[in-house]
């Protein structure tokens, strides 16, 4: 396959990631398997496959330096983008741009998986900064105030705000 060039003129070469390839971090009670990353894609984007628990997802916040777009690979999700809620269940598809408040919430009553991509790519590094390597195939642990902790040291680094979003 021939290299291409992003436009930050860095070359990078197709790939492929398999089922159940891919880092896997616990973070906020989620598992987040990195698919692709600014590493592999040459800064241009990252790629999170979220398996998430039932009610489960981020609290409202702010990337001041990414778009963000979800897409539902189980189940239902509401996705909630400045005062507006989406509802999108399996194939569902929502775009929050850099600088608007968002958060998303697994209404389904198990666990439920959704793919999140984020360009430009890096913030894979808040998420390893922020959660830990999952050890094991289980759930992830429940949040406490060591990964609280780590996530206000970290966020500030990466351009992540807390926001005030209504239900």
């Amino acid at each position: 396959m021939n290299p291409i060039m992003n436009n930050n003129t860095d070359i990078i070469k197709g790939f492929a990631t398999t089922a159940g390839e891919g880092e896997r971090i616990w973070f906020i009670a989620d598992t987040l398997t990195l698919k692709a990353t600014a590493a592999s894609t040459g800064k241009s984007y990252t790629v999170v496959e979220c398996l998430t628990a039932s009610g489960g997802g981020p609290p409202p916040h702010v990337h001041t330096n990414e778009d963000e777009f979800w897409y539902a690979l189980d189940r239902t999700f509401e996705i909630h983008i400045g005062d507006e809620v989406h509802a999108i269940g399996p194939c569902g598809f929502a775009f929050g741009p850099r600088g608007t408040p968002h958060y998303f919430r697994n209404t389904a009553a198990t666990p439920n998986r959704i793919l999140l991509a984020f360009t430009p790519g890096g913030i894979e590094d808040f998420f390893r900064e922020s959660g830990q390597p999952a050890i094991n195939d289980g759930p992830a642990p429940e949040v406490d105030e060591a990964e609280i902790a780590r996530m206000k040291a970290a966020a500030p680094k990466y351009g992540i705000e807390r926001a005030a979003v209504g239900d």
